[in-house]
């Protein structure tokens, strides 16, 4: 890999060496750098994505939620005046290192919990309305697609381990939701009038010292959406990775009613929000096709919660919908 650090070196300027490989993260592998004095430290990502016009549009979306008042980490720029470059077929973006923050569902005060949804209902308000050039947008769910993959996977897996086991009894959970709902997206009535982060929880942003969000980033799933859909995958994904207890309903709560303080919703809109993320989620299988057809077992760690997820809100989503809005 000495090659990849020539080319930055005369794409930037700085003469660099590996100082470690980045752990977090799921579909990409990004590294730490160091100058050769060993002071200061840069990230370097690697995209997962071949399309260089997909990269432009991450781009164009980080810089535009930046100017917009988010604290978004922008990449740095290169000679040729490009925020990415290309190299051995894989495209690259080098960073300034920001030392990382994160804190788990656990650790999360009240502070923090109310930061974190300003900072989205900010995201939203800035991305309201948008025209920028970015061809991602919600579709929500082909049905008929979604049971063949389920057939596909069916012959792949095995059960011959307790993760077959589990990702069979999540497939035929999946499967049963799918097969008795006939309640399209276009159903529901919520617009894709929102350019939105697209994978916003706590995994991607930093906290300062006093447990407030500092930085957001990864926008690698960027997307014009309805705002609902990613405040409810965000409340879900952030608070309820364990259990459904009330202690996690009542810091979901707080969550919600900090996003709405900054940016308003009816009780119709929330309703129908969670509803579209319950269904988008049934129709997922990520985790799955990772896994059994992608060969990525980095994923893996994922299928055990998302089932519980499924199973607990497919029996109790009405009653859930009631305690999050009361």
């Amino acid at each position: 890999m000495e090659e990849l650090l020539t080319k930055i070196e005369y794409l930037y300027g700085l003469r660099l060496e590996w100082f470690e490989k980045v752990t977090k993260g799921f579909l990409s592998e990004n590294h730490v750098l160091i100058d050769n004095l060993g002071k200061k430290k840069y990230f370097l990502k690697r995209y997962r994505f071949d399309k260089e016009e997909k990269i432009k549009q991450i781009h164009i979306a980080k810089n535009f939620f930046y100017e917009k008042g988010i604290p978004v980490i922008i990449p740095l720029k290169n000679k040729e005046e490009k925020t990415f470059f290309y190299f051995d077929n894989t495209y690259f973006a080098l960073f300034p290192f920001i030392e990382p923050k994160h804190l788990d569902r656990k650790q999360l005060s009240d502070n923090s919990i109310i930061s974190l949804g300003k900072m989205l209902a900010n995201i939203h308000l800035a991305g309201k309305n948008t025209n920028l050039p970015i061809n991602e947008k919600f579709e929500g769910w082909n049905k008929d697609k979604l049971l063949n993959r389920i057939e596909e996977l069916k012959l792949v897996i095995n059960n011959h381990n307790d993760f077959d086991i589990l990702a069979s009894e999540d497939i035929s959970l999946r499967k049963s939701i799918i097969s008795l709902n006939s309640i399209t997206f276009e159903n529901i009535g919520l617009s894709s009038d929102h350019l939105i982060h697209g994978d916003y929880h706590g995994g991607n942003v930093f906290f300062d010292e006093k447990g407030e969000v500092s930085y957001v980033f990864d926008f690698e799933k960027t997307l014009y959406a309805p705002r609902m859909f990613e405040l409810f995958r965000s409340l879900v994904f952030i608070f309820f990775g364990d259990s459904f207890s009330e202690e996690n309903i009542l810091k979901a709560k707080l969550y919600l009613r900090s996003y709405i303080e900054v940016y308003p919703a009816s009780k119709e809109e929330l309703e129908k929000g969670f509803l579209l993320f319950y269904l988008r989620f049934v129709h997922g299988l990520w985790v799955q096709t990772e896994h059994y057809l992608k060969n990525n077992n980095r994923v893996d760690q994922f299928l055990k919660q998302d089932y519980e997820r499924i199973k607990y809100l497919s029996e109790n989503l009405d009653e859930l919908t009631i305690k999050l809005l009361e």
